[in-house]
């Protein structure tokens, strides 16, 4: 990572780079305590928020590539991170959720060196994202010098707590945004059997489904899932028996004009004309015995389309 100085001189010729920083509040719901969010207290003695208590955080790296062209890291991969660092837990990117973010002016991320204090002032964007926890991922305090161990915390615990400011500004908030993900949908985990014991919606279940405004559970997702491969099995069933219609009728149509001429010449006839043929083609192709068109003896209908004009598609006999 680079540093800078942070004083007044590096800020005037634009050397005091703006800074960032992440947090990450892992979550569960818990089936007797409800909600619950990871935590730890910070207890080294000489770092900043000495005793308050954190989740998963630390700062976006700036990093150097061979040619000397700084490369900013970006905020999800700093929280992935930063939490596998601090709790040896692995997120998933697509699970990780950004519900806050909020650029200050500071003083004390990354503490000024060379300088006064009131000199080393700059912008540092905080973010907080939410992480739902898997049930498997055990957390492990693995800078055990630093902060204790991870241990979970209900609301009503947690407004009681000395927490670093960026969670006690936002503490409410945070816990409103994972009520959210509970409301919209029950997490449980079920087995391969369980699962496949769940039937699929039906027609009539399913417009009642789309009326519901409660929180879906897993069970219901199953169902849904179920619904929609039958859906879709039935829509790809009707889309080939659709397409053998159309090739039916384009055949049919196609060879209409056999009609102008005697049933038992028609395969005769057939044999050298193609389907939607012009008059003209008709006329070279067929034998004159078999040409009553030229003879007025059938009404018929040309239908002039696109550019082969001529094309004999209806007839009236």
């Amino acid at each position: 990572m680079t540093f800078y100085n942070n004083c007044a001189y590096c800020r005037r010729n634009n050397q005091l780079k703006d800074r960032r920083l992440v947090q990450v509040v892992i979550f569960r719901r818990d089936s007797t305590r409800g909600i619950q969010i990871m935590l730890s207290q910070r207890i080294h003695p000489d770092k900043p928020y000495f005793n308050m208590i954190q989740g998963t955080r630390g700062k976006v790296n700036v990093y150097t590539d061979n040619n000397g062209h700084e490369i900013l890291e970006t905020e999800e991969d700093a929280a992935m991170r930063e939490t596998l660092e601090e709790s040896g837990i692995i997120l998933e990117e697509e699970k990780l959720q950004k519900i806050w973010s909020e650029t200050v002016l500071s003083q004390l991320e990354w503490t000024a060196r060379r300088c006064n204090v009131q000199d080393a002032t700059y912008n540092v964007t905080l973010s907080i994202f939410i992480y739902p926890w898997d049930w498997i991922q055990e957390p492990i305090a693995t800078e055990s010098d630093k902060s204790s161990d991870w241990t979970w915390h209900t609301f009503q615990e947690v407004i009681f707590m000395n927490l670093i400011p960026m969670l006690q500004k936002n503490q409410d908030f945070i816990f409103q945004e994972i009520g959210k993900y509970f409301n919209y949908c029950e997490i449980e985990s079920l087995d391969e059997q369980e699962e496949n014991d769940i039937s699929s919606l039906t027609e009539k279940e399913f417009n009642t489904f789309k009326k519901k405004t409660e929180k879906v559970t897993t069970q219901e997702i199953i169902a849904i899932e179920k619904y929609k491969k039958g859906v879709t099995l039935e829509i790809n069933r009707l889309r080939g028996r659709l397409t053998r219609i159309n090739k039916y009728l384009n055949n049919y149509y196609g060879r209409k004009y056999l009609q102008i001429f005697d049933f038992k010449d028609r395969n005769k006839v057939a044999e050298k004309v193609n389907c939607l043929p012009t008059l003209e083609e008709i006329r070279h192709n067929a034998p004159t015995k078999y040409s009553k068109i030229q003879n007025n003896v059938y009404r018929y209908i040309v239908h002039e389309t696109g550019d082969k004009k001529n094309i004999l598609r209806q007839l009236k006999i």
